[in-house]
């Protein structure tokens, strides 16, 4: 593993030498991060097409499951943790395999691909998970194979998603509402402790000091709270109340809110911009205004934060839209 991982520092200090590079590749590296998507699939699910918005928003759940699982399962550090050669452009604290950025853009970008069935998507897809990824690598945050790791267990969630997700959306379908908000819940629940199960397996095993040195050292004092610290629990609570929210908030609106993504621009800006405010109302006001301590009751808020916050984006916004006449109903 040393030999791979130097040679992946070579790699990573090679391409730092071509000067220059910075702003296009922290340009790219945006297109894979969960900021972006979180912008761009309310777009779409609110103003272009909502059946596949509300896809793309499984698959991004989905993969931040994976990504959540997989990276204390590896544990392995990251360039600029190891190697003070490496300049830390970007920050990150969580562990490097996978590449969550090439996991989702393999995922996300390649889901698009695959339902607009044409050539052209299939060539940039590929382009933008190939520019992704050596960002990642240029600006020090991956070694090559954690990117190579990204692709697999992207591509894995891709065929997934591809194979299964019609039958798998037929047999949901044949379950009453309160089954179907159960199971979300349960989902959720069990996520939670697999997580937790991931991490007390690694307790016993506690990294190097030097991995954690080399990372504050590497950054600005400003980024040096998400320079390292990979054993965090937050990102977990945060993807289950993720989960819930997604789950409770598709079954009810394919009940209560199937709506017409389409009609006059006019109507799909002032949905994007009424359902925006919401989605900051929550996540931005009820940061501000639940208890940072004690730290279980910090987690359970997290949790409930981020459950209402996707809850309003997929089944309160479109079901308030209805009401007041910013969309019309699914046509069919």
């Amino acid at each position: 593993m040393d030999a791979i991982m130097q040679w992946g520092i070579s790699l990573v200090l090679a391409l730092q030498n071509i000067g220059g590079l910075g702003s296009v590749m922290k340009f790219f590296t945006f297109l894979g991060q969960e900021e972006f998507f979180l912008f761009v699939m309310p777009v779409v699910y609110w103003c272009v097409d909502a059946g596949l918005g509300a896809r793309l928003a499984v698959v991004l759940v989905t993969s931040n499951v994976f990504k959540l699982l997989l990276k204390p399962a590896f544990h392995l550090p990251r360039p600029y943790w190891i190697d003070r050669r490496v300049l830390a452009l970007a920050a990150e604290s969580s562990y490097g395999l996978p590449s969550g950025h090439a996991q989702d853009a393999v995922a996300i970008w390649g889901f698009v691909a695959a339902q607009l069935r044409r050539p052209w998507a299939w060539a940039a897809a590929l382009v933008l998970v190939f520019l992704i990824s050596l960002s990642r690598v240029y600006l020090g945050v991956h070694f090559p194979t954690d990117v190579l790791g990204g692709w697999v267990s992207g591509g894995i969630l891709l065929f997934a998603f591809v194979r299964w997700e019609q039958p798998v959306t037929a047999w949901l379908r044949r379950l009453n509402l309160w089954p179907q908000i159960a199971l979300a819940f349960g989902l959720s629940l069990v996520y939670l402790a697999l997580t937790g199960g991931a991490l007390a397996l690694i307790a016993p095993t506690p990294d190097p000091a030097e991995w954690e040195q080399t990372a504050v050292a590497a950054v600005p004092p400003e980024d040096r709270e998400r320079a390292y610290d990979p054993r965090r629990s937050e990102d977990a609570v945060t993807v289950g109340g993720l989960i819930f929210g997604l789950g409770a908030a598709l079954a009810l609106a394919s009940r209560h809110a199937r709506f017409n993504a389409g009609g006059a621009w006019a109507k799909r800006a002032a949905r994007f911009v009424a359902g925006i405010t919401g989605i900051l109302i929550l996540w931005l006001g009820l940061a501000l205004v639940f208890p940072d301590e004690p730290f279980w009751l910090a987690m359970i808020f997290r949790y409930a934060r981020y459950a209402l916050t996707i809850f309003w984006a997929l089944f309160l916004a479109p079901w308030a839209f209805l009401k007041i006449g910013l969309a019309g109903p699914e046509p069919g």
